[in-house]
């Protein structure tokens, strides 16, 4: 922190403060989402310092960048601050409806969430018609470990990465049923990459029930997986009939999403 002295007083101030202030200003007013580069260019900054700053903003919730684009809005917390902030997503907007319709027939709860630093956030939630149901608000963080969600998200992120990850500290156990074996969570995961959905019965929380799901963008080589949708029941005696139903109806859903994805404007 520098200090600035004249004849009346001392004003301390710290530039890489005023910076982050003037790039987060930049993204709530922006009229669209705006990337990097566009960031650094207009705000006179090295893209090395912008890179480090929407960084450090993304990792305490201030401001989101967009999977399909990766172009950077407000985030959450700018919401909790400013009621009138809003976040512009197109993947919310693209994966809603199907979502919706996903949840009018399973009448379960479903929640969208994307990989941010080393937790899930997530973006968006469908309710079950149901008494009893799970709700976690938009801007929620959960662990990248919790059960179906995680294991969706880590079995399509970069092997040795994830591999360090698992194996550098003990895994979290939140239930009896939760996997705490290295090896045996890696093989989980392996099982994941090879069905293409992930599974969990009480492994996050108790009498829950869930299934995961990859939304991936793009086509051939460059497809990777954006965004996650999970499914939770609070029955964990379903019919082997309801979970295989759940199961393919979830894929269908998950493979509509990446192609409505996939076909969405290309990245700028």
């Amino acid at each position: 922190m520098a200090a600035k002295q004249d004849s009346s007083h001392i004003v301390y101030s710290a530039p890489i403060v005023s910076k982050a202030m003037r790039v987060l200003k930049m993204i709530i007013s922006a009229s669209a989402n705006p990337g990097i580069s566009e960031i650094a260019s207009k705000l006179s900054l090295a893209k090395s310092t912008t890179h480090g700053i929407l960084a450090a903003l993304e990792e305490s919730g201030w401001v989101l960048r967009d999977p399909i684009s990766r172009k950077y809005t407000c985030g959450h917390a700018v919401k909790d601050l400013a009621s009138n902030a809003v976040v512009r997503m197109p993947l919310v907007e693209l994966a809603r409806p199907h979502l919706e319709k996903l949840g009018q027939e399973l009448d379960e709860d479903i929640f969208l969430g994307i990989w941010a630093g080393q937790q899930l956030l997530i973006l968006d939630q469908i309710e079950s018609s149901k008494e009893l149901k799970i709700r976690a608000r938009p801007g929620t963080r959960i662990s990248m470990f919790a059960g179906a969600a995680g294991k969706v998200f880590l079995a399509h992120h970069d092997v040795d990465e994830v591999s360090r990850i698992v194996r550098s500290r003990p895994l979290p156990r939140f239930t009896k049923h939760s996997i705490v074996e290295p090896d045996v969570y890696l093989a989980e995961l392996e099982k994941v990459r090879s069905n293409g959905i992930a599974h969990d019965v009480e492994e996050y929380l108790p009498n829950v029930w869930a299934v995961a799901v990859p939304i991936f963008y793009g086509k051939k080589a460059r497809r990777r997986m954006v965004a996650g949708f999970w499914i939770v029941s609070l029955d964990t005696e379903l019919s082997s009939e309801s979970i295989a139903r759940a199961e393919r109806l979830s894929r269908l859903t998950g493979e509509t999403l990446s192609k409505v994805i996939s076909n969405h404007s290309e990245p700028q």
